[in-house]
């Protein structure tokens, strides 16, 4: 059976003592206390004659440890063969040991110092320190911090808390241009129900990828799941990305509070650093180009690709090239549905997340897709062209772009959905347009309705003008006739005399003259010969 602790020792040898002053102790007690402690009669027999109820072997006392051997610990990278070999070098009087001159702050300190083995030297260390400092001094912070016991925070509803975080991905994909490269991705978890809300790919991490991976998760999409309301906090690291003006801006406006984490403590949000290696292990190891699968002797990945730079730039003409960016974006959102909708989490009871969060019934705070436009990537300049605007291979049409073709306007559009782009002119929002020969039939009369409206208007207004033109040459034509106003009058006002008078006028002056033009005479033939 396991040994008992101190403080069951000292509560067996204080009632084994009241015993013993009643003059009741006999050696069935002490039999049955060694037995329930896990020692020998002998031992407890000694222990109950010790002053502080602890066995006390016959010896020396341990070896205690001084400031100058912990120094000498930390100097010595917590190798304790080499503080031994120096520590008895100094007491040889020497100033060296294997080669290698001792510092004088040890030597000092060790001056007058008892002489101890090597074994007792590490039985020291081994009671003095604590597993984090042995593994601070041997392997440095990142090892000290994997001996340390953290807080767990409370359990929070859901779309309470998210997190937020960038992660380079060990997978090789062809951008649309230049060398193979490892891409970005940025994530957004619920903290409650460890959903993936959010997440952009990028060659590199920008402001643009969190305000879309944020869209994303505020967003309410049925194709994704019941997700997408905003949230009361978000927690990020010290990423200047999440850091920037206009990501602090969006959220400010929606009232969420942003967080910032200290640096260099991924354990502060640890179920998004849990969601990219589950990414890692579920997902991009069934990948061609992962970067952290085995390798040979000489650091080779085995397997048709290789991450080195020379195979990297020569990826795009080699028989067998990476991904795609746009295909791997495509597998990445399948995994997304997966992993929200069937992939058990053991910290969710065996739920998956879309469960656990149908289960929570604590209001979420909804906003239009419309009111969120400012969130989306701030695409590229692009010029209205015959079939609309032109993005990523497609054409986006919508009614409102009726009638500007040639003008430059603004797009801005979700990197990984092509299902609609947001069209803006001078800053104010134009229309919302989606892609040619994806149109539904009601899009489709909606655009050539809007048309047939464009084209009435125009036409309404052409004959506007010229009514108006003429109404205003007319008085130019004769300085000799009838005020305008006069002939302007209808023709029910006018008396039967005034309208003969008014048509003959008319007719006179249906000539070419109109604009003060008169007709050329004709010359007879006989004038011409």
């Amino acid at each position: 059976m396991p040994r008992a602790d101190r403080e069951q020792r000292q509560a067996a040898v204080e009632r084994l003592r009241q015993l013993r002053a009643d003059g009741d102790l006999t050696a069935d007690h002490v039999r049955l206390a060694a037995a329930g402690l896990g020692l020998s009669e002998r031992t407890v027999w000694r222990m109950l004659g010790s002053e502080d109820g602890a066995a006390r072997r016959p010896g020396p006392p341990p070896y205690a440890l001084t400031e100058t051997d912990r120094e000498a610990y930390a100097h010595y990278g917590a190798n304790i063969a080499a503080v031994h070999r120096a520590r008895t070098a100094v007491l040889d009087g020497q100033t060296s040991a294997a080669g290698v001159p001792i510092p004088a702050f040890l030597v000092q300190g060790w001056v007058g110092a008892e002489p101890v083995t090597l074994r007792t030297l590490q039985r020291a260390f081994t009671r003095a320190l604590s597993p984090a400092e042995r593994a601070s001094w041997s392997s440095g912070e990142q090892a000290r911090r994997e001996a340390d016991v953290y807080l767990v925070r409370p359990a929070a509803h859901r779309n309470q808390i998210w997190e937020a975080d960038h992660k380079k991905l060990p997978i090789l994909v062809l951008p649309p241009r230049g060398p193979a490269v490892c891409p970005w991705l940025t994530t957004i978890v619920d903290d409650g129900t460890r959903a993936l809300l959010g997440w952009a790919l990028a060659l590199t991490p920008h402001a643009g990828t969190v305000l879309t991976a944020l869209r994303m998760a505020l967003v309410c999409d049925a194709e994704r799941g019941p997700f997408g309301a905003i949230p009361a906090l978000v927690r990020i690291d010290r990423g200047l990305e999440f850091a920037a003006a206009s990501v602090r801006e969006a959220l400010a406006a929606l009232c969420v509070d942003l967080q910032r984490l200290p640096a260099r403590q991924p354990h502060r949000k640890g179920k998004i650093e849990r969601l990219h290696r589950t990414i890692d292990q579920t997902l991009l190891s069934g990948l061609p180009g992962f970067t952290e699968g085995p390798r040979d002797a000489a650091g080779k990945l085995y397997g048709p690709l290789d991450d080195g730079a020379a195979a990297r730039a020569a990826a795009p003409d080699q028989a067998v090239q990476p991904m795609r960016i746009e295909r791997f974006a495509a597998h990445f959102a399948s995994w997304a549905a997966w992993y929200n909708t069937e992939r058990p989490h053991t910290a969710l009871d065996g739920r998956t997340p879309v469960q656990a969060w149908n289960d929570d019934p604590s209001a979420l705070a909804r906003i239009g897709a419309e009111r969120l436009r400012h969130l989306l990537l701030a695409g590229i300049e692009r010029t209205i062209g015959k079939d609309g605007v032109r993005l990523h291979g497609l054409a986006y049409v919508a009614p409102e772009l009726q009638g500007r073709r040639g003008q430059p306007v603004q797009v801005r559009y979700m990197p990984h959905d092509d299902r609609f782009v947001e069209v803006y002119l001078d800053g104010e929002h134009l229309c919302t347009a989606h892609p040619q020969g994806q149109l539904t039939d009601e899009q489709v009369e909606a655009f050539r309705e809007h048309a047939r409206q464009e084209t009435k208007r125009l036409t309404r207004q052409r004959r506007q003008a010229a009514a108006r033109t003429r109404a205003e040459l007319a008085p130019l034509s004769d300085a000799d006739s009838e005020p305008a106003q006069a002939r302007l009058l209808p023709a029910a006002a006018l008396t039967d005399q005034a309208r003969r008078r008014a048509d003959g006028e008319l007719t006179r002056r249906s000539r070419s003259d109109l604009l003060g033009l008169r007709p050329v005479r004709a010359i007879p033939p006989e004038e011409t010969s």
